[in-house]
């Protein structure tokens, strides 16, 4: 399998199981009023595919110089670090009986 295909298998894969845990989650709130699944779901959208969005949007801007991008893109990495713990935090917090 040649490398872009390889990409886009492993790429659809993930947004699969993405909306599958979204799926999901969205059902224990609604049966079990579970906040929990929905904190692990934002987690996930953050670290993923909205990370990828800025990322991809700091890298089609022309005329940036490519250090400058570096920096956006180094701080878009740590802000979506940053929320993807804190609703892993929300979720460890939150399971606690």
């Amino acid at each position: 399998m040649e490398k872009d295909r390889l990409f886009s298998v492993l790429s659809l894969f993930n947004y699969g199981l993405g909306a599958l845990i979204g799926l999901l989650s969205v059902e224990a709130l609604l049966k079990k009023r579970s906040s929990v699944p929905i904190y692990i779901t934002l987690a996930i959208i953050i670290a993923g595919p909205l990370e990828d969005i800025l990322v991809r949007s700091i890298q089609s801007r022309s005329g940036m110089p490519e250090n400058i991008k570096d920096r956006y893109i180094a701080l878009v990495d740590q802000l979506t670090s940053l929320g993807f713990l804190a609703f892993l935090l929300l979720a460890a917090i939150n399971s606690i009986d």
